[in-house]
């Protein structure tokens, strides 16, 4: 059966179970139906461990600041303005009032204070394990403290100058205090925040349901609801796309945005991300803790056909972590371009002529960085095999995936990341520092350790001025480069498939979609 003849079939099933009532017809006016291709793992902002998740907090709730529009501009949100101390050592924030949860009960500074500080106090009683991310974005806050009703202090331990916008998005979202002392547990199914959408129910591996919130403090929504359906299929997303089951879809891989850019109804519409897709080699366990052998592999790669093939030329192909885009990519450094015969010399200086045996794992599902991992997964082995290493692909469930790359159980791992926070530290900081060598969770993959580049990204991470950080950013990025515990292959756009009937809609660089001022033409 041709693929257009099996996504009709999925089609008509879908119809069929719409009749039977297995899945809830959502067709009416004023309703935004999203299909994306997972479930999250919560839907408790800071526990989030994916865009799956993140996406489902975006429309509930809001931080104390967020991106103006889909510029890098922050903006007042649940604060309306901020100071920060002539010693860097603390930003003082106003915070608007006459704002309610969705439960009814006031934002307030307790509100922030109680959202904030579950999160660093590992001793708080509503502490979660599963808020992992905080370090990583919020390293240097020693305390969120309470001025009076309407006045918080967010005080650090050293200069922060990526706090702004790490506040702007799901690691900053202000919870329901309330809400979650009646039952932590319960909240991650039964979210409560301030935004301009409300939770209403959601079943697993089906759909989730939002109404617009009639007590927001903002301008109010002109959709009233939104549903948000698991497609897991890209073909069958993008199926339901044309068919206007569905006004927006996330997911659809790189090799269908010709499709989508050649169908009048639809618009892909990409947002130039600080993401990176790559393939970590781990710098503890040999072959790969010898830097010669990580070059050899380096040269060995055609990331020109992975570039084509896995992104179908799409977004930006890579050299080092930050592209060219982002104030800290490094013009000099060393490159590494496709030379078999290079890398077969290397591998045999390097005490290898022969080649060796290793294990790649990757995953699945496609993701932001990676919309084809079998794919590349299979360039890289075709590749590798040229110079003489046998490559065996350990393809894993995402969870599983997840945990054996976070333990460093890996020879060579496909993955990437796309930050949230619009500031390089959000991205070189947390891949690169030595500091994210963890025995479970590690998210510096390669485990890769130096120390004049810990230095500088220590130092750039201390400064609030961008020139100087410009360079110190620039100096780790060709130390990455010079020592190569990761092959980068591009830095992907972030997208989304619309229909035209869809308005106002866009997605900024952080991969965050705001539904509030979306408007859907009859």
């Amino acid at each position: 059966m041709r693929y257009r003849e099996w996504f009709k079939a999925i089609a008509a099933s879908l119809v069929m179970l719409l009749a039977m009532g297995t899945v809830p017809s959502f067709a009416q006016a004023q309703t935004v139906v999203v299909g994306r291709g997972a479930d999250g793992n919560s839907f408790d902002p800071p526990e989030s461990d994916s865009f799956e998740a993140i996406k489902m907090a975006d429309l509930a709730f809001e931080g104390l600041v967020r991106y103006k529009g889909d510029s890098l501009e922050i903006e007042p949100a649940l604060a309306t303005s901020w100071t920060l101390a002539d010693d860097g050592l603390s930003y003082r924030f106003e915070l608007r009032e006459g704002v309610t949860f969705h439960d009814g009960t006031p934002f307030n500074a307790d509100a922030v204070v109680f959202a904030l500080e579950r999160q660093r106090d590992k001793e708080n009683p509503y502490y979660s394990n599963l808020f992992t991310r905080w370090p990583a974005k919020f390293a240097n806050v020693k305390e969120t403290v309470k001025i009076d009703e309407y006045t918080v202090e967010i005080q650090l331990n050293a200069p922060s100058p990526a706090l702004l916008p790490n506040l702007a998005f799901y690691i900053g979202y202000i919870v329901s205090p309330t809400a979650v002392m009646e039952d932590k547990d319960a909240f991650r199914n039964n979210p409560v925040g301030t935004g301009a959408f409300e939770f209403v129910r959601s079943e697993r591996d089906n759909f989730t349901e939002y109404t617009r919130y009639d007590g927001y403090w903002g301008d109010a929504p002109e959709i009233e609801r939104v549903i948000v359906r698991t497609i897991p299929d890209n073909g069958v997303r993008l199926l339901a796309l044309k068919n206007n089951e569905i006004q927006l879809a996330y997911g659809i891989s790189f090799s269908q945005f010709g499709e989508v850019e050649e169908e009048p109804d639809l618009n892909l519409l990409t947002a130039n991300s600080l993401g990176i897709s790559m393939m970590s080699m781990n710098t503890e366990e040999a072959p790969f803790d010898n830097v010669e052998v990580r070059r050899a592999v380096a040269h060995a790669i055609n990331r020109d056909r992975i570039f084509q093939t896995v992104f179908s030329g799409y977004g930006i192909k890579a050299n080092q972590v930050l592209s060219d885009e982002w104030f800290g990519h490094s013009p000099d450094g060393m490159s590494y371009d496709y030379d078999v015969e290079k890398a077969r010399e290397m591998l045999a200086d390097a005490g290898y002529p022969d080649g060796f045996e290793t294990k790649l794992i990757t995953w699945t599902t496609p993701r932001p960085y990676m919309p084809s991992p079998r794919d590349a997964a299979a360039l890289v082995k075709s590749d590798l095999a040229q110079v003489g290493i046998d490559v065996t692909i350990e393809t894993l469930s995402w969870n599983v995936y997840r945990t054996v790359r976070g333990k460093g159980e890996f020879n060579l791992a496909l993955g990437g990341w796309i930050s949230s926070t619009l500031d390089p530290e959000g991205i070189i900081y947390p891949l690169f520092h030595s500091d994210y060598i963890r025995d479970t969770d590690g998210i510096n993959f390669s485990r890769w350790s130096n120390a004049e580049a810990d230095a500088a990204l220590d130092e750039a991470g201390d400064l609030y001025d961008e020139a100087p950080r410009a360079e110190l950013y620039s100096r780790a990025s060709e130390l990455i480069m010079e020592e190569v515990p990761a092959v980068f292959f591009a830095h992907p756009p972030n997208a989304i498939a619309v229909r035209n009937e869809l308005k106002n809609v866009f997605i900024h660089p952080s991969v965050w979609v705001p539904l509030q001022n979306v408007t859907l033409e009859e």
